[in-house]
C-alpha cells in the first residue's frame, strides 16, 4: 500500500522563527530607537513647514503615478504592497519635445528599517520639469525582510523599469541609478552583483540575480552618502544604535567573523570581481559617480574616499562630488527645502553626460533654480535648528 504523504511544514517554520527573531532583536534595543524617535520627532517638527508642502506635492499636485512592479501574482499582496514604485514626470512634456525621455531610478534610504518611495520626492518634483523620468521603488524593509530580499526587490524594480518605462514616456536605453544611503549600498550591490554575473556568465552554476538585464544597459550609478564597506561601518552603526546583532539580523548571517559583512558590501563583491575577471573590469560596470558631504556623521566622509581609491586601483570609471559642510541627508532634504538645489543639478548634469549623445537637442534649458517648484519650501532657521 503508498504510505500518504505528509506536508512538508518545515520551511514556514522556519520563516516565522526567522521573522520572529528579527522582531525580537529590534524589541531588545526599544530604548536606543525611542530616544532615536524621539530625535525624529523633533526633526519633523522643526521642518513641518516643509513637510506640508512635502505631502501636498506627493498626494494632490504632483506629476506622480504609482505602479505595482512585483510578481505577476498581484493578488497575494496586501494594499499596502512594498512592491510600488513611483513615477514623476510622465505627464510632463519634455523640454526638447523627444519622444522618450531619459530615466532616473531612485532608491531612497532609511537604515534598511524606514525605507519609504516618499522620501525621494524632492528629486522627482526637481528633475521632472527638466525632461527626466524618475523612477522611485519601494522595497521591503527590516524585519519583514533582510537584505537578500531588499537587493531582490530593487533588481526587479530596474528590470521592471527597463521592460516597461516606455509606456511612460521613458527612453529604456538611458536609465541612470541613483541611491542614497541604505539605498545607494543596496543600489551598489545590485550593480556589483550583476558585474559578477556578467563575469561569471560562461561558467556554469547559478547567478546572484535572476533578471536579465545587463550592467551596461545601466548609463551610470550615482552613489550617494553610501556606506559601501559594512566591515569599516559595523562599530559606526553600533555606536548610531544599530547593534551588532541587528545589523547580524539584517544582513542575514550568524557568523562572529566579517564574512556575512563582506557577502553584502559594494566594496568587496567589486574586489571579487577582481579575482574573477580576465579583461578589463571597467567593462563590466557603469560609470559611477560617489557623492558625499564632508559632515557626514551617520556615514563618514572616509568612506566615499576609499570607495574611490578602490574604483581607480581596479580601473572602473568614475567621479566624484565631495559637499563641503553637508550632513548625510543634506542632498535630499535639508538643503533643497531651503532652496540649495546643488545636488540635484549635479544628478542632471550627469544624466546629460551619461545619456545624451546630442547633450543640446536632449536637454535644451539648463537647470533652473528659479522654476517655481525649487524655491525654498522652509525658512533656513528651522532647517538649521533641526
Amino acid at each position: 500500500c503508498e504510505t500518504e504523504r505528509l506536508p512538508n511544514t518545515a520551511e514556514p517554520r522556519r520563516k516565522k522563527s526567522t521573522r520572529r527573531r528579527r522582531i525580537y532583536d529590534l524589541l531588545a534595543h526599544v530604548p536606543t530607537f525611542l530616544v532615536r524617535f524621539l530625535r525624529l520627532l523633533s526633526f519633523v517638527m522643526f521642518l513641518l513647514p516643509a513637510f506640508v508642502v512635502f505631502v501636498w506635492y506627493y498626494v494632490i499636485a504632483g506629476d506622480r503615478v504609482a505602479v505595482y512592479y512585483g510578481k505577476k501574482n498581484k493578488a497575494r499582496d496586501p494594499i499596502f504592497s512594498r512592491h510600488i514604485l513611483d513615477i514623476y514626470g510622465s505627464r510632463s512634456p519634455s523640454p526638447s519635445g523627444d519622444e522618450k525621455k531619459p530615466v532616473v531610478i531612485f532608491v531612497t534610504g532609511g537604515a534598511w528599517i524606514i525605507g519609504y518611495r516618499m522620501w525621494g520626492c524632492l528629486l522627482g518634483r526637481a528633475l521632472a520639469p527638466f525632461g527626466v523620468i524618475v523612477v522611485i521603488p519601494d522595497y521591503t524593509n527590516f524585519p519583514k525582510a533582510n537584505i537578500e530580499g531588499m537587493v531582490e526587490d530593487v533588481d526587479r524594480s530596474i528590470q521592471w523599469t527597463f521592460d516597461n518605462i516606455h509606456k511612460y514616456g521613458g527612453d529604456q536605453s538611458r536609465v541612470v541609478l541613483v541611491g542614497q544611503s541604505a539605498g545607494a549600498h543596496i543600489g551598489g550591490v545590485v550593480v556589483a552583483l550583476k558585474a559578477l554575473d556578467h563575469i561569471r556568465r560562461d561558467y556554469k552554476g547559478s547567478r546572484n540575480l535572476e533578471t536579465t538585464y545587463s550592467p551596461q544597459q545601466l548609463r551610470g550609478f550615482i552613489s550617494t552618502s553610501s556606506p559601501s564597506n559594512l566591515v569599516t561601518m559595523r562599530p559606526v552603526f553600533h555606536n548610531h544604535g544599530l547593534s551588532e546583532s541587528v545589523q547580524r539580523s539584517i544582513f542575514g548571517g550568524t557568523a562572529v567573523d566579517n564574512e556575512v559583512f563582506e557577502k553584502w558590501s559594494p566594496f568587496h563583491i567589486i574586489e571579487k570581481c577582481q579575482t574573477k575577471c580576465e579583461g578589463n573590469l571597467g567593462d563590466f560596470f557603469p560609470k559611477i559617480c560617489i557623492v558625499h558631504g564632508t559632515a557626514d556623521k551617520t556615514v563618514p566622509v572616509s568612506e566615499a574616499y576609499a570607495f574611490e581609491k578602490l574604483l581607480k586601483r581596479l580601473g572602473v570609471q568614475h567621479t566624484s562630488r565631495i559637499y563641503e559642510g553637508w550632513s548625510h541627508t543634506d542632498p535630499i532634504l535639508e538643503a533643497p527645502m531651503r532652496g540649495n538645489h546643488k545636488y540635484h543639478r549635479d544628478v542632471l548634469d550627469l544624466v546629460r553626460q551619461w545619456t545624451g549623445e546630442d547633450r543640446t537637442k536632449v536637454f535644451p534649458t539648463n537647470f533652473d533654480e528659479h522654476h517655481p517648484h525649487l524655491g525654498p519650501i522652509c525658512p533656513s532657521l528651522l532647517v538649521q535648528a533641526a
